[in-house]
């Protein structure tokens, strides 16, 4: 295909810092592969990825919100298929896209339904109230989706979904949600979940085996608020459990942008390290023995999860953070829900080399089985060739999405221009 893209973000991808931005420089992979010219734009002014886009080959620039420099940019790059990076992007930018360039597939890449995450985070801040005793304890509140319909945020996101051509859905639950309990036409979404190549696959099976690791880890980026109460969990509820049983245990963790709060956990003589951001995510997974996840709260899928599978690190996480990836009955992890349970499984796995192994094992063939590259690709980009082949009959089967563009429900766009003009005057 000698097409260009488009991507617009409020942010510049860091894949050595998130598994967002693992996600993105994914995607763009596979759109150049496929002869695709590549532009970035970001609003952020935080330039840390910016570099490693550039050594790709893609064409990087920085943009203003509410500013009409931009309408300017799109008739100059003139892109064929435009991919907005989390709904907020689409929200901002979209009416100028379909303004400036009707004929453009747009393509939402939702990372996680931010509706769903942000129900789970309050339902977890009612818990801390409501037990001031324990209130970083590990609880599991099943999710009442019925919750999410009164919620403005949920309205927004699925109004974005709704006016984009096709919707790219990391997690299945989340597939789920969208098409059964919104009712969101199933031709608009597309299951892509986080993929590895190949080659990167089988490059790692020769990671540390059992006895050449030790100690617990946990990683994830300090930006995240799941993270935050995940480190939280761990150091006031699971970890003193876990050094009952495992005196001389020791817990590393791991991320960048972790805030003054967590930094301040660092406790060497309880065997709680702090460390911080890594240059090389992979180094973790290879020197400690057990992934510890312990997620109360989130959507989508959990990058840190599939990265122990890749390289042979097993893990103890929660039904949250395993959801979207239980493809099978013989789940290739442990799973808790409660701190104590959390713990035991914890402390018993470290002990156990050959249950630790099949865990080893078995999370290989997973990785292979649902998250190889090729797998996925085929299918996306069947579902891409297909839409900019017949985009006028795939726009015509989506009757709510071309509701939402009509003018009395782009209230987001009659925002920006009036912002737009204000700031012309100051």
């Amino acid at each position: 295909m000698n097409k260009k893209l488009l991507c617009i973000s409020t942010n510049w991808p860091e894949s050595n810092a998130t598994a967002a931005g693992v996600r993105m420089h994914e995607l763009l992979a596979i759109f150049m592969s496929h002869g695709f010219k590549t532009t970035f734009l970001a609003t952020s002014n935080h330039l840390e990825g910016q570099l490693a886009l550039k050594e790709k080959g893609i064409i990087t620039q920085q943009i203003l919100v509410n500013d009409a420099s931009f309408d300017l940019l799109l008739k100059e790059i003139e892109p064929d298929v435009v991919l907005f990076d989390r709904f907020i992007s689409e929200e901002q930018f979209g009416w100028r896209v379909r303004d400036i360039l009707p004929n453009a597939v747009t393509i939402l890449d939702t990372e996680d339904l931010h509706c769903l995450r942000t129900l789970r985070e309050e339902q977890t801040i009612s818990y801390i109230n409501e037990h001031k005793d324990a209130p970083y304890a590990l609880f599991h509140h099943p999710t009442d989706l019925v919750h999410l319909n009164s919620k403005g945020q949920t309205k927004r996101e699925l109004s974005s979904i709704l006016r984009c051509d096709l919707n790219l859905v990391v997690s299945s639950f989340e597939m789920t949600v969208l098409v059964d309990h919104f009712k969101v036409p199933p031709h608009l979404c597309l299951l892509l979940p986080i993929t590895y190549q190949k080659q990167h696959l089988l490059a790692h099976r020769a990671s540390r085996d059992y006895k050449e690791r030790s100690g617990y880890f946990f990683i994830g980026n300090g930006l995240h608020k799941p993270n935050i109460d995940a480190i939280k969990c761990l150091y006031f509820s699971i970890w003193p459990l876990i050094k009952k049983q495992h005196k001389l245990a020791e817990i590393y963790i791991y991320g960048a942008y972790l805030p003054q709060q967590i930094k301040e956990l660092h406790k060497p003589n309880i065997g709680f390290h702090i460390i911080g951001a890594v240059k090389d995510v992979k180094a973790p997974f290879n020197k400690h023995k057990i992934n510890l996840v312990p997620l109360r709260f989130g959507a989508g899928i959990k990058g840190k999860i599939l990265e122990g599978f890749v390289y042979g690190c097993p893990h103890i996480t929660t039904a949250i953070g395993k959801e979207g990836m239980d493809y099978t009955m013989n789940w290739p992890g442990k799973v808790a829900n409660e701190s104590l349970e959390f713990a035991q499984k914890a402390v018993s796995l470290y002990h156990d080399e050959f249950n630790w192994q099949i865990l080893k094992s078995e999370g290989y063939k997973f990785i292979d089985q649902f998250f190889e590259r090729s797998i996925h690709e085929i299918k996306y980009l069947d579902s891409l060739s297909k839409t900019l082949n017949n985009l006028a009959d795939h726009r015509v089967k989506n009757f709510m999405g071309s509701l939402l563009k009509e003018q009395q429900f782009q209230a987001s766009k009659y925002m920006s221009l009036w912002i737009t003009e204000k700031n012309k005057n100051t």
